[in-house]
């Protein structure tokens, strides 16, 4: 289950006033902090937890501002890595979700094939992902120590922004949030630094692993598509 966990600048992204009626995607979060939430996930009533291996994958959505445009950064909880897109249509969670993914598995491709990972082993992965995530959920939430990695992403896209143009396309995208994922980070509870380029690239291929059953290939994403 994805777990998306929104900034206060986030929750306005996500809601739109109809009629009078404020309208949103996002829920309570059934637990105060994301750290506990990871430990101990807790899914909503309506989802099956069996479904979904008792794993939730959590992350952090920030809307930032620059130049009047809006970006979405949208960085994974455990890696700290940051995808970056321009904001979709505002409040239309699907529209958002649509990109996300999109961005998602760019990103892992491209990674996966500058670090030399076989093909078949990032096939593999990626049908894992889609046959285990089939589900989301949104929720007002904010962690003090991604936040400030999120400062950190925000500040360096005004720069480039400003300094050498806007961030438009999707290869642009790709190679900046690989670029700062080349940083060197810490979190609490991590004995030493990490690099978020390592430690996403390492979920992929270690947390959705091939060898936990078998895998539904019918929506299997075959990297040679492409790198055509």
């Amino acid at each position: 289950m994805l777990v998306f966990n929104c900034t206060k600048a986030a929750a306005e992204f996500f809601s739109v006033t109809r009629k009078g009626e404020v309208l949103s995607c996002l829920e309570a979060a059934p637990i105060k902090t994301m750290a506990e939430s990871v430990a101990a996930p807790v899914f909503p009533l309506d989802v099956e937890p069996q479904e979904h291996d008792g794993t939730q994958w959590h992350w952090v959505v920030h809307c930032v501002t620059v130049k009047r445009k809006k970006y979405l950064l949208v960085m994974d909880y455990v890696s700290r890595y940051c995808l970056i897109f321009l904001a979709t249509k505002k409040g239309d969670e699907i529209d958002f979700l649509n990109m996300f993914e999109k961005m998602m598995v760019s990103n892992f491709m491209f990674l996966a094939n500058k670090k030399g990972v076989d093909s078949v082993e990032a096939d593999l992965a990626l049908a894992r992902y889609h046959d285990k995530f089939i589900t989301c959920a949104f929720h007002p939430r904010g962690d003090r120590s991604v936040q400030g990695h999120l400062n950190e992403v925000a500040w360096h896209l005004e720069q480039q922004c400003y300094e050498d143009g806007m961030l438009v396309m999707p290869n642009e995208f790709i190679d900046f949030s690989v670029f700062m994922g080349k940083f060197p980070r810490n979190a609490k509870g991590r004995s030493s630094h990490f690099f978020a380029n390592d430690v996403f690239i390492d979920s992929w291929l270690h947390d959705l692993d091939i060898e936990d059953g078998p895998v539904d290939t019918t929506n299997l994403v075959y990297l040679s598509d492409y790198r055509k």
